[in-house]
């Protein structure tokens, strides 16, 4: 498209002088990025008509200021400098201004859904009050409805890195309380997650609360952030079924009956991979629903159209279908990145972490020193790895660490690592988000 063209022009050409605006409004440095980004896309609806007007620039800054109000601000005597001395990195891809376009219009559907919602219930339930006042059969209120978590703003020491310890969920930008989070994924600025009664909650970053469905508390809820599908095998009925739900606005996509011991294993983008007792599938709910074989072999996890099988007890394979290769390697257990890049997994016998790049299926620095225990692992995109690890000089009770890693992929090259924040030890285990 003509205007896609031009905007993107306009992107690359201003981009650092933008960033660095947002810097002067108040963003902190480390958010000026992210606010520019979810300034353009959200002007990039409007673009043709500003053309047009010839008023991209009053459009674009407008959006600047409404974007810096969203995030916490500097003093005011420190943004010159911090502006001054700012790194400004590449602009953000047309792909990645319409994801976060996607990620908005989600956020201001789920927004409206609240504010209607709540009228139209209001109204029904007068007039059900009306006519049924004094009725003993009259109905209950929802005794599954979760109250709102308890919110505090506290910026995250870990940026784009969501993660729960002690009964505390660290998003960006705000921390919920939230009490049996057992496994989470990342769905916009909220998670949807899965907790010891096994229901399936989608959590908002100003700590609002949705039960989508119940499941097995020891089976993850398989969800992504690139479309904000949950899907999980529901236990709340007569009998199981594998339901699919936009996680932030509750929309149902699928609800399929299956066999007793079924699991979801992943979602990639609009398909939905599972396992039963004939083996893997994917589901691809739509208006033409589709339901595919996709290996007799024990299917772990896809992302990015990579593909991870436990092939052996102690073998697990890496499929690259772009490429047309597979990689058969040590293993048990395995978590790909959600840019397919990393594939994580133990070593058989000792149970330590490994790396392996999935494009080329060599084992890369873990940058775990030999003594410390490694509780969770989460690979990241563009080659980054989180950690929750127990140091090997620490006794059991003392404080753990959540570490990033920036993965070395060339030979000879390490893997560097920095502590961010020390955890509480206190028996309870430390999730992170996927």
């Amino acid at each position: 498209m003509r205007a896609d063209a031009d905007f993107m022009v306009y992107v690359a050409a201003r981009w650092p002088y933008l960033v660095k605006e947002a810097v002067l409004l108040g963003v902190p440095p480390d958010r000026a990025a992210a606010a520019t980004t979810d300034a353009l896309s959200r002007c990039r609806g409007d673009w043709d008509r500003a053309s047009r007007e010839e008023n991209v620039d009053a459009l674009v800054q407008a959006e600047l200021r409404l974007a810096a109000r969203r995030h916490p601000a500097t003093p005011e005597a420190d943004r010159q400098r911090l502006a001054d001395e700012l790194l400004v990195l590449a602009p953000p891809t047309l792909e990645e201004l319409q994801h976060q376009q996607h990620v908005n219009n989600r956020a201001t559907l789920r927004r409206a859904a609240w504010v209607v919602v709540p009228l139209l219930l209001g109204g029904i339930g007068l007039g059900v009050y009306l006519g049924t006042s004094g009725d003993p059969a009259s109905p209950s209120p929802d005794d599954d409805a979760l109250e709102p978590a308890a919110a505090s703003l506290e910026e995250n020491p870990v940026p784009g890195v969501v993660w729960y310890a002690d009964g505390r969920l660290h998003l960006d930008h705000t921390v919920l309380a939230v009490d049996g989070l057992r496994d989470m994924t990342r769905i916009g600025n909220g998670v949807v997650y899965g907790d010891d009664e096994g229901r399936v909650v989608y959590a908002a970053d100003d700590g609002t609360r949705d039960v989508l469905g119940h499941k097995d508390p020891a089976v993850p809820v398989a969800a992504t952030d690139e479309t904000a599908w949950a899907a999980w095998v529901e236990t709340g009925g007569d009998r199981p079924t594998l339901d699919v739900v936009e996680a932030d606005t509750g929309n149902e996509l699928a609800s399929i009956a299956v066999s007793s011991g079924t699991e979801v294993v992943a979602v990639d983008g609009t398909s939905v991979f599972y396992i039963d007792a004939a083996g893997g599938h994917e589901l691809v709910p739509g208006t033409e629903q589709r339901i595919r074989p996709v290996s007799a072999a024990g299917l772990l996890d896809a992302r990015s159209r990579v593909r991870a099988y436990q092939v052996l007890d102690d073998t697990i394979e890496v499929v690259q279908p772009n490429f047309s290769v597979a990689y058969q390697l040590p293993g048990e257990g395995a978590q790909l990145s959600s840019d397919g890049n990393l594939v994580a997994t133990r070593l058989p016998g000792s149970g330590e972490p490994v790396l392996y790049d999935a494009r080329s299926g060599l084992a890369v620095p873990t940058g775990v020193p030999d003594g410390d225990h490694v509780v969770a692992v989460a690979p990241g995109r563009r080659l980054t790895v989180t950690y929750v690890v127990a140091p090997g000089h620490q006794s059991p009770g003392h404080e753990l660490e959540l570490r990033t890693c920036q993965v070395g992929d060339r030979p000879g090259e390490e893997t560097v690592c920095s502590t961010r924040a020390q955890l509480p030890d206190t028996g309870g285990s430390p999730v992170l988000a996927r």
